[in-house]
């Protein structure tokens, strides 16, 4: 779903200013997690816990007897909260018993259409099950975000939540297609395994084969037998390369794992006492980043290309430079120290 570049870029400026690293300090049960952490990040949202209109706070979701109230409830159009969230003490683990709880809110709360589970870094979005009569929600997340360690793919996801961005029906279909094409593994496994007629006259139709050659089940038999881990192995290759080509796939290249391994042997020469593994990297489409605990916000150096060229950056320290050898890594050293000892000696 496409977002308004401005909320995207205010979003991100507000999480800016927010300190994760004092809030384990500050939220010390449920309801301090809930006030200074969960809460701002909905104002953020543009969801005023000061007025009604937006947010509501214990909203009664209990059945019969029972007197059960959600943590939270956000109003996007209308009078009717659409979207319930159940809040949980920073840290907790979250599980299939906080996911049915959600579940139970959700039942008795009459319009809603989306379940939020959150502990406050970690961000569970559920979608209502259209595919069943009863209202429910699906027992797994269709997104689930980690606002610790945010990066710009995770601030667009969260900003599409946006009260002046989200488009409910958009998200239930978004949703919806996300359930459905996750059965797609199982599916192409199975087609590999037992190649349907379908699948054997369109490869059938694409080799080229002799004018008026018809498809027999003599040459339908063989071409099922060439349908095989082998052939399946030897395209892999070919798919890949073109995928490459087309932008549509992340290949870790020989040059980044080369400035990666620089970056660690310097941290390792000069920071002493500590537990090296913690030090990796994260391959994405349009950046390499050497981090520390694979958090997107301990982030020691950062690779970006631009066909045959690479640069380097160390985030506060050092702005995008080029990248001409491992000369280049070892005049960033007192850079690179500085940085790593800040996130691994904390």
């Amino acid at each position: 779903m496409a977002v308004d570049k401005k909320i995207i870029n205010a979003v991100k400026k507000s999480f800016l200013k927010l300190d994760f690293s004092k809030m384990e300090e500050i939220c010390g049960d449920e309801a301090k997690t809930r006030m200074y952490l969960i809460e701002p990040i909905l104002e953020i949202l543009g969801y005023s816990r000061m007025d009604e209109k937006d947010m509501l706070t214990e909203i009664s979701a209990g059945w019969g007897q029972k007197n059960e109230r959600a943590d939270l409830a956000l109003i996007i159009k209308g009078k009717t909260p659409e979207i319930i969230i159940e809040c949980k003490k920073l840290g907790k683990k979250l599980t299939d018993k906080e996911a049915s709880q959600l579940n139970n809110y959700f039942i008795n709360t009459k319009g809603s259409k989306i379940g939020i589970l959150t502990n406050g870094f970690e961000w569970r979005f559920y979608a209502q099950n259209e595919a069943t009569k009863e209202t429910k929600l699906y027992e797994i997340p269709f997104l689930t975000l980690f606002l610790n360690e945010m990066d710009d793919i995770t601030i667009e996801k969260l900003a599409a939540f946006h009260k002046n961005a989200i488009d409910i029906k958009e998200v239930l279909e978004d949703a919806q297609n996300e359930f459905f094409l996750q059965g797609f593994s199982d599916a192409f496994t199975e087609e590999m395994i037992n190649p349907s007629d379908e699948f054997i006259k369109a490869i059938f139709n694409k080799m080229g084969h002799m004018e008026g050659r018809r498809l027999t089940e003599k040459i339908k038999e063989d071409l099922k037998k060439l349908i095989n881990s082998n052939n399946i192995q030897s395209a892999l290759p070919k798919i890949i390369e073109s995928e490459s080509k087309n932008g549509n796939i992340v290949i870790t290249t020989a040059e980044e794992l080369k400035i990666y391994h620089a970056v660690k042997t310097i941290i390792i020469n000069s920071v002493k006492k500590i537990d090296y593994s913690r030090v990796s990297y994260r391959d994405q489409k349009n950046s390499f980043s050497i981090l520390v605990d694979d958090n997107q916000r301990k982030v020691i150096a950062k690779i970006t290309s631009n066909k045959d060229s690479y640069f380097i950056e160390i985030p506060g320290k050092i702005d995008k430079i080029p990248f001409k050898g491992l000369d280049s890594i070892v005049n960033l050293n007192k850079q690179i120290i500085e940085v790593a000892k800040n996130y691994l000696l904390d």
